[in-house]
């Protein structure tokens, strides 16, 4: 949708991009400065193959704080993006023909990574329960052959934030049944008013050794560009994961690491506050204008910067004439006739939904949400 939306650009259009998954901030002031300073520094020379030692040491300090439990550095991958933590994690725990239960909706890369590994993604649909993963889900979804359990929350693409209560109960199951769970916290840092974000580590200590805990400064620190993420999980996970990652893309970027180890040691507030002061507003003046649309519903928008928009009753019904066959013509028709790139929930697993992103500037999320609802009122029974 994205190459699609740039192509109407070209050609002089005014597209409004809800497709992009990453805020319109510049980004953060230290990681810059780090860079900045890594640059006139001329340290430009490899690292070592998952992260600079002072990176590691320093995120692994961060995260005992954060968590309540201790990491060694030892315990720490640093890798280009969550994406690369998230693959490497498949690459060196997954065997062929181990399961992994992954909830629906689900981030497009997550089954595609497990597949890759030749394991087998095992879909859970977590639309009854308010878009999330409960235990007695995990229960009914359990075979001799599942290895793994995927968590992502606050979540992409639905945007809700999983409870104390339920990663306290899967974290036991998961800790009975010798599984592994792998948490993408990629978004924890952007959560919505009052809702909190909760560490499976923190809430269950024992499940450590069976945890891997993947993180990235790509979304709260607006550098998606960047490619700077971590894993933190036992060493001789951490040990796997150096082997694979040496004979791949070896190091992140080291401008990259300089400017995450830089964030870490000034470990300001300011910033992140500033963002969801924004993204607050945001998602306040986008639900007011879905307000006005009929025919439609949201997954709770609790965190990250989504709004996955439930548009089963327009399936089926008419534009102007021409009959919306599916999610995917539905967002073609919204690009070409009201130029609005969404994300079709297909690629998530839910084929009745689409993705919109908040984190656009003011001006164009009033207008594109305007265009949305003009669309849409326009779409009319068969």
């Amino acid at each position: 949708m994205r190459s699609k939306a740039n192509a109407l650009k070209e050609s002089g259009i005014k597209v409004i991009n809800f497709a992009a998954g990453e805020l319109s901030f510049d980004a953060c002031q230290d990681m810059k400065a780090g860079a900045i300073d890594a640059i006139n520094g001329a340290r430009n020379r490899y690292t070592p193959p998952i992260g600079l030692p002072q990176l590691r040491t320093r995120l692994a300090q961060h995260v005992s704080q954060r968590c309540g439990v201790p990491f060694a550095a030892n315990e720490v991958a640093v890798t280009a993006g969550a994406k690369q933590a998230l693959y490497n994690t498949a690459m060196v725990l997954l065997n062929p023909g181990d399961e992994v239960i992954i909830p629906t909706p689900y981030w497009e890369t997550a089954p595609t990574q497990v597949v890759l590994a030749g394991a087998i993604p095992v879909f859970v649909d977590t639309k009854a329960d308010d878009y999330r993963l409960t235990c007695k889900a995990v229960e009914r979804a359990l075979t001799p052959r599942t290895k793994m359990i995927l968590i992502n929350t606050p979540n992409n693409p639905t945007g809700t934030v999983y409870q104390r209560e339920q990663l306290r109960l899967i974290a036991q199951l998961a800790f009975d049944h010798q599984l592994w769970v792998v948490f993408d916290e990629c978004y924890r840092k952007l959560v919505r008013r009052p809702h909190e974000h909760h560490n499976i580590v923190s809430l269950f200590p024992a499940l450590k050794n069976q945890t891997v805990l993947v993180d990235s400064f790509s979304k709260s620190q607006a550098v998606t560009g960047w490619r700077v993420g971590y894993a933190c999980a036992p060493a001789e996970v951490i040990a796997a994961m150096h082997n694979l990652q040496g004979h791949t893309t070896s190091n992140p970027s080291s401008l990259a690491q300089y400017a995450a180890l830089n964030t870490l040691i000034a470990d300001s507030p300011h910033f992140g506050h500033q963002v969801n002061v924004f993204l607050d507003e945001q998602l306040l003046a986008a639900c007011t204008c879905l307000g006005y649309v009929d025919g439609i519903t949201c997954a709770p928008p609790e965190g990250a910067f989504y709004l996955f928009i439930d548009v089963s009753r327009k399936l089926g019904c008419r534009y102007l004439g021409t009959k919306i066959r599916d999610v995917d013509h539905l967002a073609d028709l919204l690009l070409t006739e009201a130029h609005i790139a969404v994300v079709p929930g297909s690629g998530c697993g839910d084929p009745h939904s689409i993705r919109i992103s908040y984190a656009v500037e003011r001006e164009e999320l009033i207008e594109g949400l305007t265009r949305f609802g003009q669309f849409m009122s326009e779409v009319v029974a068969d």
